[in-house]
């Protein structure tokens, strides 16, 4: 049974009864990611997830947080995205209150202490720098200053070295108050507990915080006409590709459109991409597609790893079932496929109490309400091929066409010139 409460300060609890269950997940989620920073404090919310897990003032270190939960044979983690930031245990079902004490101590009592701030620093930059030494995740870091030039969704969730290194604890703080408030807040919590438990155990730690302003973030502009190519040459052998196209937003009619899209073009080895680019054409190792949607933009993205010398052949045939998909209604066949893909997939990913956890508290934060996996599978099953054919017409065009790539290419002309050759 799934239940909201709204706290006379603006936190959000979310629970989701399921007494047959033997664990219990636990997550708190905030309102801020890297969206809502400016160049100079970039990676600030990455910094702050960080931070937290260095001591409280009731847990004076990471091993005392992390032995709290994993004492108990539990986990603790948190990750930080462009939109939301979260915070997460996951703990036998009998450990409701200990799960839940954890995780509001260290949003609500964390230090902050200088040593932390600066032995953190150093981890983080390590961070950076792995990132950027990894050809196949530096390329998306590249699409998506493409895709949004000049604006924070475009920039890195770490942040860069300078503004890693620049940030003093004071700023960390001033950005801490400033974002995490109950008002921000959504505790979102699945498993063997009751509503009333969760309400009251919630209500134990919160109660007297008080909500600030929510802060708005910069929206974004998606409406230069490309195609738009980046290349960073490197000498290795396996070169990275990744093209990306503006989607629509979490909450757009056609969004599960573009999702039955997604799934045809590169989820999975029966996918178009899967067979035309890796298994009839051997022009890549992987290759695959993700829609990624955000509160006002999105992101469809398809990515290749591919021998240095296919790159150019490889980026030619993606071109190729992109434009084919635009023209050619998916057939009857294709399209049960791809509902019964996705509707199935759906379900294994909600198998366990943290993926329910992860799922309510993610829909909360970011749109204000849940969307039921019920109401989900009605819509996917309600899209039609020539739904599917109109979003591709729509987005899948040469002119919202971003590219990236990672490897030992001449430089952007090259691309440029199998971009402005496909049929497209």
């Amino acid at each position: 049974m799934l239940s909201v409460r709204s706290m006379e300060n603006g936190l959000q609890v979310v629970t989701y009864e399921m007494p047959h269950m033997r664990s219990l997940s636990c997550t708190i989620w905030i309102g801020v990611g890297a969206r809502y920073e400016t160049p100079e404090i970039g990676g600030i919310s990455h910094f702050i997830e960080h931070l937290l897990f260095k001591g409280t003032r009731r847990r004076k270190d990471n091993l005392e947080i992390s032995q709290a939960i994993e004492g108990v044979g539990g986990s603790i983690n948190g990750f930080t995205d462009k939109e939301a930031t979260c915070y997460l245990v996951k703990v036998p079902s009998d450990e409701v209150l200990l799960g839940i004490d954890v995780l509001a101590d260290i949003v609500l009592n964390s230090l902050f202490e200088e040593e932390a701030v600066e032995r953190e620093r150093g981890v983080i930059i390590e961070e950076i720098k792995m990132v950027r030494d990894r050809p196949d995740s530096w390329v998306h870091v590249l699409l998506e200053d493409l895709v949004w030039p000049n604006h924070p969704m475009g920039r890195s969730t770490a942040g860069t070295e300078d503004s890693v290194s620049a940030m003093s604890r004071e700023t960390i703080l001033d950005y801490f108050s400033s974002f995490y408030h109950p008002g921000n807040m959504v505790v979102s919590i699945a498993g063997n507990a009751s509503q009333e438990e969760v309400n009251r155990a919630v209500e134990g730690f919160f109660q007297g915080k008080e909500a600030r302003e929510k802060k708005t973030f910069q929206p974004t502009d998606t409406k230069a006409e490309g195609p738009f190519v980046k290349v960073e040459r490197h000498d290795i052998k396996q070169a990275n590709i990744a093209l990306g196209f503006p989607g629509y937003p979490r909450l757009h009619p056609r969004r599960y459109a573009l999702e039955l899209l997604d799934v045809i073009l590169g989820q999975g080895m029966s996918s178009r991409l899967f067979q035309e680019v890796r298994v009839r054409r051997g022009l890549a190792y992987s290759v695959g597609s993700q829609y990624s949607p955000h509160l006002d933009t999105g992101i469809l993205r398809i990515y290749a790893g591919v021998d240095s010398e296919s790159g150019k052949d490889a980026v030619g045939v993606i071109l190729e079932q992109l434009a084919e998909i635009r023209e050619k209604p998916v057939p009857d066949d294709e399209l049960r496929r791809a509902k019964d893909f996705y509707k199935g997939s759906l379900s294994l990913r909600l198998e366990d109490t943290l993926s329910l956890a992860l799922r309510h508290g993610g829909h909360m934060v970011l749109s204000g309400k849940i969307i039921s996996v019920e109401e989900v599978l009605e819509r996917i099953e309600a899209v039609t091929s020539d739904e599917i054919q109109d979003v591709a017409k729509s987005l899948l065009r040469k002119e919202k066409l971003s590219l990236a790539a990672v490897g030992p290419f001449e430089g952007e002309d090259e691309m440029m010139g199998v971009v402005g050759s496909s049929v497209l």
